[in-house]
């Protein structure tokens, strides 16, 4: 990418340092919420034209990470409503790579496998909404005050919607199964 017209070398460094410790993360958060590779690539790529653009908005570098997740937030709720299709789910045959010796062997893969298929699948039904507050918390270990920045809510009403989202998760792991 080239510098903003009024952008500076400084700039240009702290987009490089945000981009190097966020780009894995926020690709895996994207994943997360779309469960397709290609479009959560788009989405973290999105993401990152979009803070490079709105560098200069970031005030509070202490805030980088807040800001960062609320920016791929928006672009996967903004792709989510685009593209309101039903998210494929592995075939059948697209079991994890088979392991070299030391590792689970093949009844454990498949069980976890199938137990992976079952909690995404669980995920993946989940509101956006509250698919996105359980990825923050458990998967990003985000803080209520930190999920709240993300999300444009009081730290409160993040631990509500949390609370929420917990108990909707555990409805759709009931149905598949896995708890009572």
């Amino acid at each position: 990418m080239s510098l903003p017209r009024d952008g500076s070398a400084a700039l240009r460094a702290q987009f490089d340092r945000i981009f190097a410790e966020f780009a894995s993360p926020i690709f895996n958060y994207a994943f997360q919420m779309v469960r397709d590779t290609d479009r959560a690539a788009d989405i973290a790529q999105d993401t990152f034209i979009k803070a490079y653009r709105k560098l200069g908005s970031l005030a509070d570098p202490a805030a980088t990470r807040a800001w960062i997740y609320r920016i791929a937030t928006n672009t996967a709720l903004d792709e989510m409503r685009r593209h309101r299709r039903s998210v494929p789910l592995p075939e059948e045959g697209d079991g994890p790579l088979q392991l070299p010796d030391g590792h689970p062997g093949p009844e454990a893969q498949a069980v976890s496998a199938q137990l992976d298929e079952r909690i995404g699948r669980a995920l993946l039904r989940l509101r956006p909404n509250h698919r996105q507050c359980l990825l923050l918390s458990d998967l990003e270990e985000m803080t209520a005050r930190e999920i709240g920045a993300v999300m444009g809510m009081s730290p409160g009403a993040a631990r509500v919607l949390l609370c929420r989202a917990r108990a909707e998760m555990r409805r759709h792991l009931a149905s598949e199964g896995l708890v009572r």
